[in-house]
């Protein structure tokens, strides 16, 4: 559970006549992490199968037609799509080409009623702008003596008066349609010039016009017949969207069924790129979960009727192992935060397990109320019965709210409130619940509810100085949580570099940690032991850590008291939840609930807010600063990462 599962470097020699056989073999196992060859004058790199280059034809063919689909009914048929559909290449190809026909049939029949529509649409707005500016079609021939201009502008005002400056002999026509200005300027062509530059002035834009010679007599009657013609073109679009809707819907999972299918004989097709090979023979490597290799040798012998040869390779300082990372399954979800931040290398040891006591502690610890645990706890719980592909991460969070209710009760903490009236107390004496009476300063008497550890007001003498109970508790935390670092980073080093090295490197932040001990208790005369004793042994970890560690070992000397004193928090952030709590109830809340009526409402809206805020800082916060204090206290200890994935060969990629 601790290290990640063995593995052995392989190496499968054979002839060419068993390529094909091999890869299929393979990708059906899932066993196999494949190592890519590198060119070298003896071996070159594998060439593609000969129908790699056919299947991705198909496959860029089937992929395109899925991206014209929707992207809605395409993620709806792949959340549902569990099982795929055994399929044969030739059947595939007959019935993608079926599907790839009857979709462009229907598209080119959308896009010509589209083109219609369009076309039919401006024609018709053109017929509306003739007859508003009271011309006919044949206003829009051409004319020898005159020059025409037919637009818009961007006002009419002033226009008619500007242009009669230029010239009396001038029809001009102004109108107003959907809120545009549009106007017709019939001028002698010798004004031509003129009456164009005043036209510029107004911001005028000339339309184009189709032929409308055809239009004869009133315009205004031919737009509004062409109307009627457009509406029934736009129920033949509609028609025709409904029919492409229900073809996807009908085809999208056996589209989808198309590509899955394709990508995996694509991937099969294009392996040989990865090998190694001669003219008669290949040479595959890569890498098998020490405990399937017997079960791998054994498939492969007999698919290939022992004609490959299988052997194990000696692993090298330079080799680049692949993780497996074995947990049990109340620890798998931790893995989460490993694939976030980065694997451990293969003789590192593997973190999930004290993720798995400490984060959700951590966690709980600074959230710390049964009433706030229980709503966390709902809202995860549903979040991981919508969300399938999170559900790592929310059941890791719904341990945490359990946590929280525990620590809830530890602290008697509900929704902020510690203590009830002493009226509500004494009826709540008689369901059972387990109060205790308590008298404030003030002299007020409550009913606070059982708890071990006040964490509001609990307080702790040290060394004279007097601290809240939880700061202290943190502190104490995170000598523990720190320490456990070390010995991890101690058998990391211990079979990384042996037990010298590991000594020098660990062992001695223990004696620095010891020796500063004796310093500070024999100063204040709490340990019968001279301060020497202490010094000496400071300087004894510091000479044994620059051996271990070098100068970077001495620069983080005082590193060690800061990722301590970083556990604080666990204690400050906690106390800050719960002090926004009782603001929320004591100074905001209920004053207006003592007063009634009306006012009672308000309280409960101020109670439902004001806790909803809270809640979400305080999984925002805890969160974060858990995380933190593993990644930076607790990993910098001993955890260096840099693993890679195993991936086998035939896995399921993501969808």
């Amino acid at each position: 559970m601790l290290q990640s599962a063995r593995v052995t470097k392989i190496r499968i020699i054979g002839p060419q006549t068993q390529l094909s056989i091999l890869i299929r073999t393979l990708y059906s196992l899932k066993l196999v992490h494949l190592l890519d060859h590198k060119k070298t004058e003896e071996l070159d790199i594998g060439a593609p199968l000969r129908n790699s280059e056919h299947i991705s034809g198909l496959l860029v063919r089937a992929r395109s037609l899925l991206a014209s689909f929707d992207p809605l009914l395409v993620s709806a048929a792949q959340t549902a799509l569990k099982k795929k559909t055994a399929l044969s290449l030739v059947d595939l190809e007959s019935d993608l080409a079926t599907l790839l026909s009857d979709h462009d049939t229907l598209q080119q029949q959308q896009q010509t009623l589209a083109s219609a529509v369009a076309e039919k649409k401006a024609v018709a707005q053109q017929l509306r702008l003739l007859d508003a500016l009271h011309l006919d079609a044949a206003s829009l021939a051409p004319f020898k003596s005159l020059s025409s201009f037919i637009g818009s502008v961007s006002s009419s005002e002033g226009v008619e008066a500007a242009l009669l400056q230029v010239t009396k002999k001038i029809q001009i026509t102004l109108a107003q349609l959907d809120g545009i200005s549009y106007v017709a300027v019939f001028a002698d062509s010798r004004h031509g010039s003129g009456v164009s530059s005043v036209l510029q002035i107004h911001g005028f834009k000339p339309l184009p016009f189709a032929d409308l010679s055809s239009y004869h007599g009133s315009l205004g009657e031919h737009a509004k017949k062409l109307q009627v013609s457009l509406h029934l073109l736009e129920k033949d679009v509609e028609h025709i969207e409904t029919q492409l809707y229900a073809f996807q819907k009908q085809h999208v999972s056996e589209l989808l069924s198309f590509v899955f299918y394709l990508q995996q004989e694509s991937e099969q097709a294009q392996a040989p790129l990865r090998f190694a090979e001669t003219a008669r023979s290949f040479v595959v490597e890569g890498w098998v979960s020490g405990k399937e290799f017997q079960q791998l040798k054994h498939a492969l012998e007999k698919e290939t009727n022992h004609k490959i040869y299988l052997e194990t390779l000696e692993v090298t300082k330079t080799d680049k192992v692949p993780i497996i990372l074995k947990n049990m399954f109340f620890v798998k979800p931790f893995e989460f935060f490993l694939h976030l931040y980065t694997l451990p290398s293969y003789k590192e040891l593997d973190p999930s397990f004290f993720l798995f006591f400490t984060f959700p502690f951590f966690f709980g610890l600074m959230l710390g109320d049964v009433g706030y645990g229980l709503v966390t706890l709902l809202l995860f719980a549903l979040l991981w019965w919508k969300m399938p592909t999170a559900r790592s991460i929310l059941t890791v969070m719904m341990l945490s709210a359990i946590i929280s209710i525990f620590f809830g009760f530890v602290f008697g903490e509900y929704f902020g409130f510690e203590h009830v009236s002493e009226q509500t107390g004494e009826q709540l004496l008689q369901y059972g619940i387990p109060l205790h009476s308590e008298v404030l300063h003030d002299g007020e008497i409550v009913y606070s509810f059982p708890r071990l550890l006040n964490r509001l007001h609990g307080e702790t003498t040290l060394l004279g100085a007097t601290l809240p109970t939880v700061l202290v508790l943190g502190a104490i935390l995170g000598f523990i949580h720190v320490n456990i670092g070390l010995f991890l980073g101690f058998i990391n080093e211990l079979v990384s570099h042996g037990f010298a090295h590991a000594f020098y490197a660990k062992i001695s932040w223990y004696i620095l940690e010891l020796g500063a001990a004796v310093l500070v208790l024999s100063s204040l005369g709490l340990v019968p032991l001279h301060w020497s004793i202490g010094l000496a042994l400071v300087v004894l970890a510091a000479v044994l850590l620059f051996i271990g560690e070098g100068i970077q070992g001495l620069v983080e000397i005082p590193a060690i008291l800061t990722n301590i004193l970083s556990y604080l928090r666990l204690g400050a952030v906690g106390l800050s939840s719960v002090g926004l709590a009782v603001v929320i109830n004591e100074n905001l809340a209920l004053p207006f609930m003592e007063r009634g009526g009306v006012y009672f409402v308000l309280a409960l809206v101020i109670l439902v807010a004001g806790h909803s805020i809270n809640i979400a800082l305080g999984v925002i916060g805890p969160f974060l600063h858990s995380l933190r204090l593993h990644y930076v206290e607790f990993f910098s200890k001993f955890y260096k990462g840099g693993g890679i994935p195993f991936v086998a060969f035939g896995q399921e990629k993501n969808r």
